[in-house]
């Protein structure tokens, strides 16, 4: 039988792909979007065709593109595309300020027109302590209905008359899995946490379809100028996927996309709910799901989304601990640390979280889970435990995101009960202020696990990793660079002080964790996220060698072409 004939052959490279033996190879052939072919270059020649279209690479490094486990694409178009204040650490003046030069700016200027303002830095706001109110934005010069979504995406400030458009007064209860603030006469403070600010921020009027779309093909674009040709919505909705639907149709589809469906507590407050709620989101998954990856870009929905707690860092302390949270009684001049009877927020019962995992396995479907703090990840372990138990021989891969804090006897569990940890590599470089914060809030003991990445890899885990774009600027190397040496961006001039409370990891895990370790997590491993023969030609094109750069400069790394199923989506020309 004579051999396939390529498409394209790109050779004379240095290619890691990321298969079982982190091979580098020279050559990789393609047909149809699909390899047919790696090796060196004289070896993958004999693909060669007269049609085949031959890319010299120059000794350029090629890598399986990056899948992004874990992110909100759509929240991160809207900020792509309208008032952000780009994560800046502002006074209550400074922010009203660039507020009030927006809004006089603004062409959409109508009284009824929301504005969303994005990247609010709460827990930067100087000075020290700082936070913004609806009375600080009602002195806005504005009639318009407008409120401030946090970095974090947890919390939103409103005005008074977006308050009065959200429903919101203050007979209003106060929700399960979250919080509307009020100060201590009743009065309401515009701020929300949690799932309200989450479920407020959803409930703005949609635009419309074109609106829709340019924000899909600004998001795509962005992502596949950064490398990235997956992505997993960590909190989809029929809007995103309509409009992913809308692109793909008319060929312009150029991420693959897979869905996470939400599950609220208001959804599934009882044992005896959650059946009810499980079959609702196996409908939507059913309605979406396209049954078979192909080449091409497409849709798949496979996972069941779940806030088991809410946020770490202060002011808000919402994760979920297994001892209470400590504040400082003092000031900020004499801090005087004490605990406190606070140790965060569950946002199911342990019963709930029990049942969920078990029916959300017998419908096939993987959980997701937003577990921060160490006692939300040890009650979900528990969980999977009763899930694994249930059904011993499934194929489910549960998955917990975040897990900024984990308990050292959790470590292993991961890897025993096969629960993937979602991991934002960034997060491993808070800044000084940051870092000492959470170590009194802590305490010394529990601060050693604080951001962990290489413990799991460590105890047998597999690593998935997830940007969680826009809780941060979007920068899929700087987040390589972090995971591979626990420093961040120099501070005035001066190197960034690596955060100690784990050790690096070597760049082999940290590309695996963005590449194959991530198709697995997605069900998708034999199709998508490394680069062997049979598998789909999604890939990359970088200016520099990874393997012989100094790590603290991968986060300078340019991507030069972005090819999905073989289609060039991306090319620096």
């Amino acid at each position: 039988m004579s051999k396939r004939v390529a498409d394209y052959l790109y050779k004379n490279g240095v290619i890691y792909t990321a298969d079982s033996d982190n091979r580098l190879v020279e050559a990789i052939a393609i047909a149809d979007g699909v390899i047919i072919a790696v090796g060196s270059s004289k070896e993958v020649a004999e693909f060669v065709g007269g049609s085949t279209k031959q890319i010299d690479l120059q000794g350029k490094m090629v890598m399986p593109s990056i899948i992004d486990a874990h992110m909100h694409p759509f929240w991160g178009g809207y900020q792509l595309n309208g008032c952000s204040l780009n994560y800046q650490s502002l006074t209550v003046e400074q922010i009203l300020a660039e507020l009030q030069q927006f809004l006089d700016n603004d062409p959409i200027k109508g009284e009824n027109d929301w504005l969303r303002v994005t990247a609010w830095l709460r827990q930067g706001m100087l000075p020290e302590g700082a936070d913004m109110t609806r009375d600080d934005l009602d002195r806005l010069q504005t009639k318009r209905p407008l409120f401030l979504f946090s970095n974090d995406c947890h919390t939103l400030v409103a005005n008074s008359r977006a308050l009065t458009l959200f429903g919101i007064d203050e007979s209003t209860p106060e929700p399960k899995d979250g919080k509307i603030g009020r100060d201590e006469n009743g009065r309401l403070t515009g701020i929300l946490e949690d799932a309200p600010a989450m479920r407020a921020s959803d409930s703005l009027p949609q635009p419309s379809d074109e609106q829709h779309d340019y924000i899909a093909q600004l998001v795509q674009k962005t992502l596949n100028a950064q490398g990235v040709t997956t992505v997993m919505d960590a909190r989809v909705a029929e809007t995103q996927l309509d409009t992913f639907l809308r692109l793909q149709q008319r060929g312009e589809l150029n991420l693959r996309i897979l869905g996470c469906r939400e599950i609220t507590p208001d959804d599934a407050p009882t044992p005896e709910s959650v059946k009810a709620a499980v079959a609702k989101v196996a409908a939507f998954a059913k309605k979406y799901n396209q049954a078979e990856l192909r080449p091409e870009a497409g849709i798949a929905v496979h996972a069941v989304k779940l806030f088991i707690d809410g946020v770490l860092q202060p002011p808000i302390r919402t994760a979920r601990l297994l001892e209470p949270y400590r504040e400082n009684r003092g000031s900020a001049d004499k801090p005087d640390w004490q605990p406190t009877e606070r140790f965060g927020d569950l946002y199911f019962s342990p019963e709930v979280i029990d049942e969920l995992m078990v029916e959300i396995a017998a419908a096939d479907l993987d959980p997701h889970l937003h577990t921060v703090g160490e006692g939300a990840v040890s009650i979900s372990l528990d969980a999977v435990e009763k899930m694994r138990s249930a059904f011993p021989n499934k194929d489910i891969r549960p998955g917990f995101a975040h897990n900024e804090l984990v308990a050292t006897k959790d470590y292993q569990r991961f890897a025993k009960l096969g629960v993937i940890p979602f991991l934002s590599f960034q997060w491993a470089a808070p800044t000084p202020e940051i870092a000492e914060v959470e170590r009194e809030m802590l305490g010394d003991e529990r601060y050693q696990n604080l951001e962990p990445i290489a413990k799991f890899v460590d105890a047998g885990a597999k690593v998935a990793f997830g940007s969680d774009w826009p809780i941060d600027g979007l920068d899929e190397w700087f987040a390589l660079k972090v995971a591979t040496t626990r420093r961040g961006r120099d501070i005035a001039g001066k190197r960034h002080p690596r955060f100690d409370t784990d050790r690096d990891l070597t760049l082999i895990e940290a590309l695996r964790a963005m590449t194959i370790d991530a198709a697995y997590s997605q069900r998708f491993e034999s199709k998508i996220g490394s680069l062997e023969v049979g598998k789909f030609a999604d890939f990359i094109v970088l200016d520099r060698n990874l393997f012989e750069v100094d790590p603290e400069t991968l986060d300078q790394t340019n991507v030069l072409l972005t090819v999905i199923g073989g289609k060039v989506v991306h090319e620096v020309n």
